[in-house]
């Protein structure tokens, strides 16, 4: 996350609809954690160290780390 945001490559497309779609790591791509959005409403953002590459936003809504059910399940039960 730290050099996705520090390189500026935030936003992979933008869609017709204007849903950008993120690098940010998703619950398929990673076993233990993935990203989601966190913020009450558009305006509720944090400023960038480098504008985005593909829209050039300078902040962007806020987002959070969530842990996988799966994993939370493993580590409770399998253990």
């Amino acid at each position: 996350m730290v050099k996705t945001v520090a390189s500026g490559e935030i936003v992979k497309e933008v869609t017709e609809k204007g849903v950008r779609k993120t690098y940010f790591p998703k619950k398929t791509e990673n076993r233990i954690s993935h990203v989601r959005p966190h913020a009450r409403n558009a305006a509720d953002t944090y400023e960038l160290p480098v504008a985005d590459k593909l829209t050039g936003l300078t902040e962007y809504t806020k987002h959070c780390f969530w842990l996988n059910a799966s994993y939370v399940k493993d580590e409770i039960y399998l253990k």
